[in-house]
């Protein structure tokens, strides 16, 4: 049988674009999103692995996944190690935030049967480890906003810092002249500087 060459780098296209949004992820968790088959998922990880456009580093028992942009593996970002510390009820409900932004525990519990117990148990350790906050859900008619969770990304949490500033600005925590210069030290960073 001959292997259909533009489906595969329709797949190979999306794995490195979720490999490049979900740096450090497993293969596993890879599986779980694309719905492909253990043989086919690997074929195509060494191929893009083959052709440099990702690497893969052994941390623990999981293979972890980023794209290939130069760095040595004892470089990568610490936040994959994190990732892949996870269990599995702890990495679905991970997957399914990052897909869903404020989705609450109501709806988790819907998409991934859990007893309450556990679920409680799983999102306190994804805040713990700083993969996820609460944000305010998403309001119903008649009925109080429920809480939400979020995937902390760098982008995010930069965004978030700039809101905390501007409100101790506004409350007169800090001074005008302190916020200006933390905010400008902000702007000048990199994205990818800010560590989670």
């Amino acid at each position: 049988m001959v292997r259909d060459e533009t489906k595969d780098h329709k797949t190979r296209r999306l794995i490195c674009k979720y490999i490049s949004s979900h740096p450090g992820v497993s293969l596993i968790h890879i599986r779980n999103i694309f719905d492909l088959n253990y043989s086919t998922l690997k074929y195509h990880l060494k191929y893009l692995e083959r052709t440099r456009k990702i690497t893969s580093k052994k941390v623990g028992r999981n293979r972890c996944f980023y794209i290939d942009n130069g760095f040595k593996t004892d470089e990568i970002p610490i936040q994959s190690a994190v990732i892949n510390s996870l269990n599995a009820n702890q990495q679905r409900i991970l997957t399914l935030i990052q897909s869903n932004p404020g989705i609450t525990k109501r709806e988790i519990n819907q998409h991934i049967r859990l007893n309450r117990k556990t679920l409680n148990y799983s999102l306190n350790k994804l805040i713990e480890k700083k993969l996820i906050w609460k944000v305010k859900g998403k309001e119903t008619a008649g009925a109080p906003a429920e809480t939400g969770y979020e995937y902390i990304t760098p982008e995010k949490l930069h965004y978030e810092i700039l809101n905390q500033l501007l409100i101790k600005l506004l409350e007169n925590e800090i001074d005008e002249k302190t916020f200006h210069i933390i905010k400008k030290k902000m702007e000048a960073m990199e994205i990818d500087d800010i560590k989670i």
